[in-house]
């Protein structure tokens, strides 16, 4: 029996979490419509957030990587886990599954009716990348620089860092 996945998101880019960050992660179960549903939940955090300079590029990403995740990297009956992460120079959306294969970005004929998501990911996100999990399954990332996004930059928190508010 494969292993659940678990809530190891700051396990999988630990170089890349700062502690002037804001983030939120939800756990989704691997259905047809679990892309549309974690679109929603993009969607509505960085508005809450006011991060909504490149949200149609957030969203278009967010619905290729998570597509993948249920199609391919997520064994039946297992979660994916989406995380967005507000850094300092970048919003982040990260997507994991405890599937074993590594995507990789291919080039598909013109009359191939699938086959582009990570080509979508590659042209849209300002840049993007597969990291390996503490546990099973892998975490798959598409970043946006806030000075491409035109968003601002989040004033040093004073307190300790803060957990998932999902």
């Amino acid at each position: 029996m494969a292993s659940r996945l678990t809530n190891e998101a700051t396990d999988a880019a630990p170089d890349l979490l700062q502690a002037t960050g804001r983030h939120r992660s939800v756990f989704f179960p691997r259905r047809r419509t679990t892309p549309r549903t974690a679109r929603n939940f993009v969607v509505a955090t960085l508005t809450e957030w006011s991060e909504t300079s490149r949200l149609d590029d957030m969203r278009l990403c967010t619905s290729e990587l998570v597509t993948n995740a249920v199609l391919h990297g997520a064994p039946v009956g297992q979660l994916v886990l989406v995380r967005i992460e507000s850094l300092d120079g970048q919003l982040r959306i990260e997507v994991h599954d405890s599937g074993g294969n590594t995507p990789t970005q291919r080039v598909p004929e013109e009359s191939a009716a699938d086959g582009r998501g990570l080509l979508i990911v590659s042209t849209t996100a300002d840049s993007w990348g597969v990291k390996e999990r503490t546990g099973p399954g892998k975490c798959v990332w598409a970043a946006f620089n806030r000075d491409k996004s035109g968003a601002t930059s989040l004033p040093p928190r004073t307190t300790g860092p803060q957990g998932d508010t999902a």
